[in-house]
């Protein structure tokens, strides 16, 4: 906990949340990357699909899940807009596409204790694709940035300050305050794909939140008009 504190992240291992991450491995390649074809948008919106899959969804609200929340001190977890998936390759369906450093939180403007769980389905280091993170820089809350289509791109200054790529295992659990600054990290040269899931949390008990009404920047929006596109 005070690591989590002073860094603004910690990785978790646990065998049962690691043994959950096979199958979903195994789910991913059989029944989505299965279908996968040279229509990059059809392979972005299954790799979207994957997230709504009921036994990933299971992850994320496990006992398990609960407990590691309540450890790191969110008292009532609740969460925090959709489960979003990362998928980084330097193929036409990755497209070498990386997020710039930004902070999550202005996207959610809930809960100042809110904090991002993010787990992979495969390992990440400087040798693949990965996340990296600027330890320590969350205590300064919100840095300077802009609010932009992709999220809170803090400006270009912060990518001089000192970073690192954690080690994350194929199961491990990466905890992020939802003010550290991170970018994804894709290396050129790895030929293979990174699948992440992330899913962000607050705590109702936050008596900051409260007098802010527990409001957050997520809404339910439907497309109206897809109904008749395919009709």
């Amino acid at each position: 906990m005070n690591n989590f504190k002073k860094e603004g992240f910690l990785v978790v291992k646990n065998k049962v949340i690691k043994s959950h991450i096979i199958k979903a491995k195994t789910i991913f390649k059989k029944d989505f990357s299965s279908r996968f074809g040279k229509n990059t948008s059809i392979n972005r919106e299954l790799i979207k699909r994957f997230t709504d899959h009921p036994f990933i969804s299971s992850i994320y609200t496990s006992k398990i899940i609960v407990n590691i929340l309540n450890d790191i001190g969110l008292k009532i977890p609740v969460k925090c807009g959709p489960l979003v998936s990362h998928y980084t390759a330097n193929n036409k369906t990755g497209n070498s596409y990386g997020l710039p450093y930004h902070q999550d939180y202005p996207s959610m403007a809930s809960s100042k204790s809110s904090v991002i769980l993010w787990l992979n389905l495969v390992d990440c280091n400087k040798a693949t694709h990965g996340i990296e993170i600027i330890q320590g820089a969350h205590s300064k809350g919100l840095l300077q940035g802009q609010q932009r289509k992709i999220g809170y791109v803090l400006n270009k200054k912060y990518s001089e300050l000192k970073s690192i790529i954690p080690l994350i295992k194929a199961g491990d659990l990466l905890i992020m305050s939802s003010f550290l600054p991170h970018r994804t990290f894709v290396n050129p040269n790895f030929k293979k794909w990174k699948l992440s899931l992330s899913q962000r949390y607050d705590d109702l008990a936050d008596k900051d939140w409260k007098r802010r009404g527990f409001k957050n920047a997520y809404q339910i929006s439907v497309d109206r008009k897809l109904f008749f596109k395919i009709a």
